[in-house]
């Protein structure tokens, strides 16, 4: 792709502004960006990108005979959990279980079931405190979740480490992710346009 195509605009952003309708075929999408002379990408680019952003969890693939259909993801789509999950993947494996689990009870102010820690991508002996029988039982007849079943014997912790600057980091992109604030590479927001 020549430098200065798709007039200063990144492909994921021509792409997700391409599929903010209906889902679309690669031979559409890939009509669409060509239509401008000065926006040429090779359909083979264009496919490997596509697949790239459906690795993400950008977009969504399905198949329609005799097609494959790309969809935008939308941003509730993606459970807490899986967020937490796909954040959290890089942290050092001895404190990823206890700082989830810190990053859980601050978002949901309450206890977190062990099914929801491992939901969220740990798994093994959690560092927590659990909550008594009777107080597990009283959380479990007020708490619905969705898209997850706890059991009567699941286990629920208190964190017994804060960790207040992860919170604010993890639950500051989030906002920023939500809200698509755009941040320069020391982490400075650039433009305030889209949230105002």
């Amino acid at each position: 792709m020549p430098n200065g195509s798709l007039r200063g605009m990144l492909l994921k952003d021509r792409i997700t502004e391409i599929l903010r309708g209906d889902g679309k075929s690669i031979s559409e999408i890939y009509k669409e960006i060509n239509m401008d002379e000065e926006s040429k990408v090779h359909r083979l680019s264009l496919t490997g990108y596509l697949w790239a952003m459906a690795d993400f969890n950008i977009l969504k693939e399905k198949y329609l005979k005799p097609s494959k259909i790309y969809y935008l993801v939308k941003k509730d789509e993606t459970s807490i959990y899986q967020y937490l999950k796909d954040k959290m993947q890089n942290e050092p494996e001895d404190k990823r279980g206890e700082e989830t689990l810190y990053l859980l009870y601050v978002l949901l102010e309450r206890p977190v079931f062990d099914v929801e820690i491992e939901k969220a991508g740990v798994t093994g002996k959690i560092k927590g405190k659990r909550i008594d029988r009777k107080e597990r039982k009283n959380l479990l007849s007020r708490v619905e979740i969705r898209g997850i079943k706890i059991g009567p014997d699941s286990e629920a912790y208190i964190p017994v480490t804060s960790y207040p600057n992860l919170a604010v980091k993890v639950f500051g992109d989030m906002v920023a992710e939500k809200y698509d604030v755009k941040r320069d590479k020391n982490g400075i927001q650039k433009k305030l346009e889209n949230i105002l």
